[in-house]
């Protein structure tokens, strides 16, 4: 099943080296509604961050390779901020 493009949040983060993109992500999670979100960046060490974080706090995580860019997809339906 595919998501409706409004169910799904999209951050670019490419270009940033870690902590960068997992900092963009925690903020934006403050006020985020969509069940799905794609970060991208442009570093696996980045990417491996992102999917760290996510799957420790449940949630769902694909990385896909588009190019030399990393999508990482995350479903959040089972995602728990536990940092709040």
């Amino acid at each position: 099943m595919t998501a409706a493009p409004n169910d799904e949040e999209r951050i670019m983060a490419r270009g940033l080296k870690s902590p960068g993109p997992l900092l963009i992500v925690k903020k934006r999670l403050k006020d985020f509604g969509a069940a799905r979100m794609r970060v991208i960046v442009s570093s696996k060490e980045a990417a491996d961050d992102l999917v760290n974080f996510f799957e420790a706090r449940g949630a769902a995580v694909e990385i896909d390779l588009a190019g030399e860019d990393f999508h990482v997809v995350v479903n959040l339906a089972t995602f728990k901020d536990v940092d709040r």
